[in-house]
């Protein structure tokens, strides 16, 4: 018997698909990080440009918004969601694929099922199965991928959004297939963007696109049956360096990528390739009760493709620094932390801080690497050249809120209670862990909506 082609496969993976409990467990824990960063980030400025040009009055199949309660047409919805949940980087990271996995999916996701009598478990598993098929597109392709310019959370990520919104509404194997072929050509994004508004966007773009195609495809739309063949999706976005699904790579075999290697919560707001500086920094200022005016100099030494996102040396705006070594360093010296406020344009632009930026040398070193995997598993050496002669050193190898250094759950929910005050400033404590609570009981609901409107109802004004 033939075996199946990619594109079947995945079709068959996305019907059928059923994630056993370990998964869904991790599974919930992402939900809960990516819908406090997703609160969070709705009240950014860049996040209320785009609602302010999103029509709440036309279509049907009409989405409340998780922090103002508007109603705006699904894929719009998905399209803000997505922007919201990525425009502070403070969302999970998957180095198989070198993207963020969690937000694309899970925007999508809740602005498909709105209507729809959908239970916990449902979500779950779609959100299971949506990650599983990004991440594992985006592993076939290899590190090409990302180094060609192209932003993997929004190429992926329109794939992982049409896979989750055909299996929650329901689309069958002939019709999952149409609706990733549709997604493979609505895929687009470039890094070149990043430090801008339009790189969050780029997500929002791909959660709305998900939701688009399925409905496209449930809608009798179709594409190619065979886009994950030769000269297809692969071909095209891995710069002709892959142009079949490798046939060591099995979807949710032996180990679904939620679980094997996990995804890498974060700990710090900003580019997940300036985590282990920063860890590594305040451990060195800690540990040597050192400030910023005693350090003359400082080397980061980073894996070969490490620096690929960080392109913004002198940056001058909040969105730029979330790229950028040199302010990442300067500020853990000068502040002893980094959290949301060290993102704002008022903490960027500090002349203490704009003096010193010069001062970071950023370098890359090691053998060429592959994959993003192997950059993620890399250790980055922070040196510290301090006025009195003396240097400081550290190798950062585990990273922060990875498997191997994971956010403890008091950590988890503090940042679900900074996150959600965040966008919810009337909220009160105990409303707020309320809401957590009932987060983790996720899979167990019968209603996703009994959740869903206990948020909504905390954004509303008392």
């Amino acid at each position: 018997m033939e075996s199946p082609t990619a594109t079947r496969a995945l079709a068959t993976f996305i019907t059928t698909g059923r994630p056993p409990e370990p998964v869904r467990a991790q599974a919930l824990s992402a939900i809960l990080d990516t819908v406090a960063v997703t609160i969070a980030g709705g009240v950014e400025p860049s996040v209320r440009r785009l609602a302010s040009t999103l029509d709440e009055t036309a279509g049907a199949h009409k989405v409340s918004c998780l922090w103002t309660g508007r109603k705006l047409r699904a894929e719009d919805a998905a399209l803000l969601f997505g922007m919201a949940g990525h425009v502070l980087d403070y969302d999970d990271v998957s180095m198989l694929a070198v993207c963020h996995p969690s937000t694309p999916v899970l925007a999508a996701a809740l602005c498909s099922i709105d209507g729809l009598e959908v239970s916990g478990r449902a979500l779950v598993d779609a959100f299971c199965i949506g990650t599983e098929v990004m991440i594992r597109t985006g592993e076939a392709m290899g590190f090409r991928h990302y180094a060609l310019g192209f932003h993997a959370t929004a190429t992926l990520g329109a794939i992982g959004a049409a896979a989750t919104c055909a299996r929650l509404i329901g689309l069958d194997e002939d019709r999952t297939a149409h609706a990733l072929a549709i997604a493979a050509t609505m895929s687009g994004g470039l890094r070149k963007n990043f430090g801008s508004m339009v790189k969050s966007l780029h997500v929002g773009l791909a959660a709305s696109n998900g939701v688009r195609a399925a409905r496209l495809a449930a809608a009798g739309v179709e594409g190619a049956q065979e886009v994950f063949e030769e000269e297809g999706f692969l071909n095209a976005f891995s710069g002709g360096e892959t142009d079949h699904w490798p046939s060591y790579l099995a979807l949710g075999k032996p180990h679904y990528a939620l679980v094997q290697p996990g995804f890498e919560q974060k700990r710090y707001p900003c580019c997940y390739m300036l985590h282990k500086m920063i860890e590594g920094t305040l451990a060195l200022r800690r540990d040597g009760g050192l400030t910023l005016r005693e350090v003359a100099g400082v080397l980061v030494e980073m894996p070969v493709g490490g620096t690929k996102p960080l392109i913004h040396p002198r940056p001058r705006t909040g969105l730029n620094a979330l790229f950028s070594a040199p302010y990442a360093v300067a500020a853990s010296l000068e502040d002893g932390r980094i959290d949301l406020a060290s993102f704002t344009d008022a903490a960027v632009q500090r002349p203490q801080i704009q003096a010193r930026l010069g001062d970071v040398n950023v370098t890359e070193s090691g053998a060429g690497i592959a994959h993003g995997r192997d950059i993620g598993a890399a250790p980055v050496t922070v040196s510290l050249r301090l006025v009195n002669g003396r240097t400081a050193t550290r190798d950062v190898i585990a990273s922060p809120g990875s498997p191997d250094d994971p956010l403890t759950d008091e950590q988890l929910l503090a940042k679900w209670h900074d996150c959600v005050k965040r966008g919810l400033p009337g909220i009160t404590e105990g409303a707020a862990h309320a809401l957590f609570r009932q987060g983790c009981e996720l899979d167990g609901l019968p209603l996703v909506d009994t959740w869903l409107g206990a948020l909504r109802a905390a954004a509303r004004p008392h």
